[in-house]
């Protein structure tokens, strides 16, 4: 069992590196994309904070915007990077560079393990999904969106409005049926060599494009075509507000992460001292594998 790690990081890098040098004291290996909005000198103090690993690869950076494709692409990247570079990975975790791994990583590797060619992604029918924000659940697929949502709230509510009224309806990806889940997830290489490496990749490229959120559905969705087993459930806690953006973990939620049983967390306030000491329990005797409920 070779676990990989995608870390998305566009601020605070300082925290990112920290989380990196878990993740590869764990037996990890690492590919950083770092947002091409972020400082040149805060890239450059990064590397020179993790040139000593060479379980640590940097992908190339895109500018990323919340809810946007470039998340996709950015991810896509890194992850070809992490398995062009260190090609016998067997598993590879999605996550941001504010994500706190809980557990010992020999502890997740343990848990991967015991069922190799299972796939852990939420991966729910788009149809029978309620959470959501704005209700955009099938709409997100059948509706164009080529605006921002966040910058361009205004424009982007009266496009949708018309497209309603007009009846307009985007014609699916044949044979493709849309998951939605949670950004953060663990593909076996084997379900991601198959996505990346999909002859029809780009035909799925343009269809997603347009969509709402892709980076809770791309990889949702065309997981759906390669994996031989899927356990729809993301291994990190995440909890959100009513507008979708991630609460902040502070000293104080300690005992809740330590019952919760997960084995990451995002996302940790950078200052959290405390909780950042704390996590990741340290390596018991024997990995303890069993899984969070």
């Amino acid at each position: 069992m070779r676990l990989g790690v995608v870390l998305l990081c566009h601020a605070r890098l300082d925290v990112a590196a920290r989380m990196a040098r878990i993740w590869v004291a764990g037996g990890a290996r690492v590919a950083i994309h770092v947002d091409a909005k972020a400082s040149v000198g805060s890239v450059t103090r990064m590397k020179a904070a993790l040139a000593d690993l060479p379980q640590v690869v940097f992908s190339r950076r895109h500018r990323c915007d919340w809810g946007r494709f470039s998340l996709v692409r950015a991810t896509r990247d890194a992850a070809a990077l992490l398995l062009e570079r260190f090609p016998d990975t067997s598993h590879v975790y999605l996550a941001s560079g504010s994500c706190l791994p809980l557990r010992p990583v020999a502890e997740l590797a343990a848990y991967l393990a015991r069922d190799p060619h299972c796939d852990h992604i939420e991966s729910v029918s788009a149809l029978e999904v309620g959470w959501a924000v704005g209700g955009l659940n099938e709409e997100r697929f059948t509706l164009f969106y080529p605006l921002d949502w966040r910058r361009q709230r205004w424009m982007f509510d009266r496009l949708t409005q018309i497209q309603r009224r007009l009846g307009i309806r985007r014609r699916l990806p044949k044979g493709l049926t849309p998951h939605l889940g949670s950004q953060w997830w663990c593909l076996t290489a084997a379900t991601l060599r198959a996505i990346l490496d999909d002859p029809r990749r780009a035909e799925f490229d343009r269809f997603f494009r347009l969509s709402w959120i892709p980076d809770e559905s791309y990889f949702q969705t065309l997981a759906r075509r390669h994996a031989l087993r899927i356990e729809s459930h993301s291994l990190t806690l995440a909890k959100f507000d009513h507008d979708g953006r991630p609460y902040q973990l502070y000293d104080d939620h300690i005992r809740m992460l330590e019952e919760s049983r997960c084995f990451v967390a995002r996302k940790i306030w950078p200052q959290a001292d405390r909780l950042l000491a704390h996590f990741p329990r340290p390596v018991a005797a024997r990995p303890d594998p069993v899984s969070y409920t």
